[in-house]
């Protein structure tokens, strides 16, 4: 017969054996617990157990489950426990977890340190004990198993040794159990993060530490044309253009060193050879077992941004230069040598004789030599009018076009004018060209030819609208040079420079204008005036540059181009005045001085429109219909300090109430003893306010001819604008006001 030791060892054998399968059998901690707990309390002789777990990121201990004999109902206890926070050190399970060994409490239920120590004297529960899983090094404790007796009893350093086997056996499971959850969750997420990236619309791809391609999404493909089987396995390099080839060392240098780059604008070229302006966010990609692996980038296609930021920039820029000059020759040449190289290797005006022929054709290029060679073939032989050549076209659609190819043979056919032209297109690489007719007041002055020369650049549509305002510029500065040879209309050709020849219809809103150029023999001044529609509203722009004369009159223009560029792109008119300052002072004269009032109208509910005002020292508003007039402006003038002073106002406008705007030559007409202050004008424009516009602007008009005795000694602007009342109003679209522009 077996004595007490052997069926210990018997017994302890058969609950090891049966909590091994357990283990085997089950894949969470929740599942094999209550097989643990009446193993181990079973070898202690001990009525009831629990299980706390010890979370990945929590600071207090979670409990699992309980167990106890049959017969012993502990749910009290069990659902105090479930309602505890048990913080390292505290209790039983909290010092098991905080020392890593044993802890034992022989007078459990009698202690008020232990928080359930009430339930389990109720329960007849004397005495606990907390097994920490694994024992030994306290941050290693995955759980602790608590276990809870009648009578407290010691126990033999062997069942002690026994019941480390068995909490090793479980810390080992649930090491284990987690991480096959996590590689569950990771495998889920490296799923959903592929879905993501699959459906996203920004061009996602991967890449290892050498520069080769890894991982490429959809979207890569829309955007650089390379389907996923051409692009993986890849050296980056395919995308990247020779002058940038440096780049891609730099990123993978900073990738290696684990940084991340944000927003990293660049260009990259598409499979059809095109370059393209991209916003590259490039990421570090880390493996847990073998660290940094490679980076993933996230391409933006932001070409039609840039170019639109570009050509903002350039004709603010372009403005002053094309204005430079009424020699048109000179202009002519300007226009060419500004276009390159930021939009083309090559640009070609070629004029439009009288005759009808093309001729006079001035050239610049990136390439001198070859800008004059190519100037040297048109004067040998001159464009056809009635041919293919693009130039003929577009100056028989007076539209403009591309022609992205210009290597394909039917095209070049269209183009060479001779063997010797053909030789320059082939020696100069000619890829790709936009062609834009000279139009101004009406009358045909040529074309302008943009060329790109370089393998891997391309006019596309999205150019077109840029390269036509830059030609309706250029055009328009050829045509002040052409009229300025006619000395008899030099004055009243420069005049119309500076404000439109009608403002546009703005429906809902009644605007009056008067626009007199000072008397006759008297040099021709700065002040302007424009009318800008928009889809809700309007901008109005007034102002007056310092001095007289064909200067003045340059920077005048230069002024309204680059407020029409800027209110493209910017909806608040002060910003609007701070970039013209900065334009001004960017001016090589001393005298680059204007005041300027630019407002933002916009219609609201109920026929109400609101104005936003900017002012920059210039004469102020008058604001007139209800109440007290009042008077909007300030500010400092334009050109004179980097930091310019733009006073910002506010003002909502409904039936019978209205703006007036004027420049100092009404304040200042006649002598300086009939000069008027501008709370003059206040007074008389709302003495005024009851008649239509027409002739509330006449009046004030009249005013100042009568205070300079019939002469104008400096040129005048008048402009009203009032809500149009229902009466304005044919159906559901309101009829057409009168406009009115007054000229001397």
């Amino acid at each position: 017969m077996a004595g007490p030791r052997e069926l210990e060892l018997w017994r302890y054998l058969r609950s090891q054996r049966r909590l091994a399968e357990r283990l085997i059998e089950e894949t969470t901690l929740a599942a094999v617990a209550p097989d643990f707990l009446e193993a181990v309390a079973g070898l202690l002789h001990w009525e009831a157990a629990a299980l706390w777990e010890v979370p990945s990121e929590a600071e207090v201990l979670h409990f699992i489950a309980g167990w106890a004999q049959p017969g012993l109902d502990l749910e009290p206890l069990w659902r105090s426990s479930r309602e505890l926070r048990i913080h390292r050190g505290e209790g039983m399970p909290g010092r098991a977890w905080g020392d890593g060994r044993i802890a034992v409490a022989p007078n459990f239920s009698a202690s008020s340190n232990y928080p359930r120590h009430q339930q389990a004297a109720t329960l007849g529960l004397d005495a606990a004990l907390a097994i920490p899983i694994p024992i030994g090094d306290p941050d290693e404790v995955q759980a602790v198993a608590e276990f809870h007796t009648a009578a407290f009893s010691a126990q033999s350093e062997e069942l002690m040794t026994v019941l480390a086997v068995f909490a090793d056996q479980l810390a080992t499971f649930i090491r284990h159990s987690r991480t096959v959850a996590e590689a569950a969750a990771g495998e889920q997420a490296r799923q959903h993060l592929a879905e993501v990236v699959r459906g996203t619309g920004d061009a996602v791809l991967s890449k290892d530490l050498f520069g080769i391609v890894t991982t490429w999404n959809p979207a890569a493909e829309r955007l650089f044309g390379y389907s996923a089987e051409e692009a993986i396995g890849r050296h980056i390099s395919f995308l990247v253009p020779e002058d940038h080839k440096n780049e891609e060392q730099v990123i993978l240098e900073r990738v290696r060193r684990g940084e991340r780059l944000e927003t990293y604008e660049t260009e990259q070229i598409r499979a059809d050879g095109a370059r393209i302006a991209v916003s590259l966010t490039v990421s570090p990609i880390t493996n847990p077992s073998a660290g940094l692996i490679g980076a993933s980038v996230i391409a933006r296609d932001i070409t039609a941004e840039t170019r639109r930021r570009r050509a903002q920039e350039f004709l603010i820029a372009a403005s002053r230069r094309l204005d430079s000059s009424l020699d048109i020759e000179q202009t002519a040449r300007t226009i060419v040598a500004t276009a390159v190289p930021e939009l083309a290797e090559i640009c070609i005006i070629d004029f439009l004789r009288e005759d009808g022929s093309y001729g006079d054709s001035v050239v610049a290029g990136a390439d001198p030599a070859a800008a004059a060679w190519l100037e040297e073939i048109r004067r040998k032989s001159p464009l056809p009018a009635g041919g293919d050549h693009p130039v003929a076209q577009v100056m028989r659609t007076e539209r403009p076009m591309i022609w992205r190819d210009l290597t394909d043979p039917d095209v070049v056919d269209q183009i060479a004018q001779s063997d010797e032209h053909r030789r320059l297109m082939n020696d100069t690489g000619y890829n790709s060209a936009a062609v834009v007719p000279l139009i101004a007041r009406g009358h045909k002055l040529g074309a302008v030819a943009f060329l790109h020369a370089s393998r891997d650049l391309r006019y596309d549509p999205g150019d077109l609208a840029f390269l036509a305002e830059l030609a309706d510029r250029a055009a328009m500065a050829l045509d002040n040079a052409r009229l300025y040879s006619e000395r008899t209309r030099i004055s009243e050709s420069l005049q119309r420079g500076l404000r439109p020849p009608r403002p546009p219809r703005v429906p809902g809103l009644a605007i009056e204008v008067v626009f007199e150029a000072a008397g006759e023999g008297i040099e021709i001044g700065g002040d302007l005036y424009d009318v800008l529609a928009t889809d809700d509203g309007c901008w109005v722009l007034i102002g007056d540059v310092a001095g007289k004369g064909t200067e003045a009159a340059a920077v005048s223009v230069a002024l309204r181009h680059a407020v029409r560029g800027l209110t493209r792109e910017i909806a608040e008119p002060e910003e609007v005045l701070v970039r013209v300052n900065e334009l001004l002072l960017g001016g090589s004269s001393l005298n680059d001085f204007a005041t300027a009032m630019l407002m933002r109208l916009w219609r609201l509910d109920g026929g109400v429109w609101r104005a936003a005002v900017a002012s920059a020292g210039h004469p102020p508003a008058v604001y007139v219909g209800a109440g007290e007039p009042r008077l909007l402006g300030g500010g400092s003038v334009l050109g004179a300090w980097v930091d310019a002073a733009v006073q910002s106002h506010e003002v909502e406008l409904a039936g019978g109430e209205a703006l007036v705007l004027c420049t100092d030559g009404w304040l200042e007409a006649g002598p300086v003893s009939s000069h008027l202050e501008p709370e003059a004008l206040a007074e008389m424009a709302n003495a005024l306010a009851g008649l239509e516009l027409a002739e509330l602007t006449a009046r004030l008009r009249a005013d100042a001819i009568r205070r300079g005795g019939g002469i104008l000694r400096d040129d005048l602007v008048i402009l009203a604008l009032r809500p149009e009342s229902a009466s304005d109003v044919d159906g559901p679209f309101p009829r057409r006001g009168r406009l009115s522009s007054t000229y001397s």
